[in-house]
């Protein structure tokens, strides 16, 4: 439709009769008050991330807790453990689920949610759970068939996609790469625990301390060893929430975005309760942190 089409169908829904030119004034006003709010609403922001942690899928909390973060985010960054892998572990397994049932519902749960949110771009790290499936491969097979196979559920999600044989029905299903899905949106999967954007490290190490923040300030002095310049660093793993102020950097633990009431291998063993929740970031353009809002969702 062109802009006259589009007055004369506006004009017969109101029962007006403008020209095509004032509806242009009004839309080109409207658009402007658009962007005024969002300027105002994220002063000095240029990169809005939104990181989420801690799916454990098939655990993974419902896409509508991240509701009014949908088209406000430029950047959507999944600070590992996607994947639960959950048959896969040493815990007991009370809520059984098969790895390629679980890499299925954890694929299409990211397509919704990357769908919903509409990020610009996606960052993507790994975590313990989504390593999973390395030790367990590496268990079972011989060392020259385990270098055939991924070292996390992530590669088959992101970027190498896979095929499911159902050998009982005689079916095969491919299913591509999230890489392949989406036109417009740039997706990295890293095949690192952490990654950095502007001044800030994300990260999702193995290491665990009971204490609440220890985790993320002994990370915090590792990156630091490492060389990294950084002003801020969010972590994962821990299903914590908190902040607080080493010298010039700001630490976060993010929570966990799982049903902890079904995600609870810990139970009896009086460790300190986890948290469900997730953190939004704004940067300026130096990549430094001028907003942020940690969201507890329990």
């Amino acid at each position: 439709m062109n802009c006259q089409d589009i007055a004369n169908l506006l004009n017969k829904v109101r029962g007006t009769h403008f020209g095509e030119s004032k509806y242009r004034k009004y839309y080109s006003a409207f658009k402007q008050g658009i962007e005024y709010e969002k300027r105002k609403q994220f002063n000095g922001v240029v990169n809005r991330i939104l990181s989420i942690s801690d799916l454990h899928v098939p655990f993974q909390l419902p896409i509508n807790v991240f509701s009014k973060y949908a088209g406000c985010i430029d950047t959507l960054q999944i600070n590992g453990d996607v994947t639960d892998c959950y048959s896969l572990s040493h815990f007991d397994r009370i809520y059984r689920v098969s790895p390629i049932d679980e890499i299925i519902q954890a694929r299409q749960y990211l397509i919704d949610l990357i769908d919903f949110l509409q990020p610009k771009s996606v960052v993507i790290v790994y975590g313990n759970h989504d390593a999973r499936l390395e030790r367990y491969l590496s268990r079972k097979l011989d060392s020259d068939i385990s270098e055939l196979m991924p070292k996390t559920a992530l590669e088959l999600i992101f970027v190498d996609g896979f095929k499911h044989y159902n050998k009982l029905d005689r079916t095969k299903i491919e299913y591509k790469p999230l890489v392949n899905v989406f036109d417009g949106i740039k997706i990295d999967y890293t095949e690192r625990w952490y990654c950095q954007i502007g001044q800030t490290i994300f990260c999702h190490p193995s290491a665990f301390s009971s204490q609440p923040l220890k985790t993320a300030q002994k990370a915090m002095y590792f990156f630091r060893n490492e060389g990294k310049e950084f002003t801020s660093l969010v972590m994962a793993h821990t299903h914590r929430i908190g902040q607080y102020t080493i010298g010039n950097t700001d630490i976060f633990e993010q929570g966990c975005c799982c049903d902890i009431s079904k995600d609870n291998y810990n139970d009896g063993k009086l460790i300190n309760s986890q948290r469900e929740g997730f953190i939004f970031l704004g940067q300026d353009k130096n990549g430094k942190i001028i907003k942020y809002k940690q969201e507890r969702l329990n």
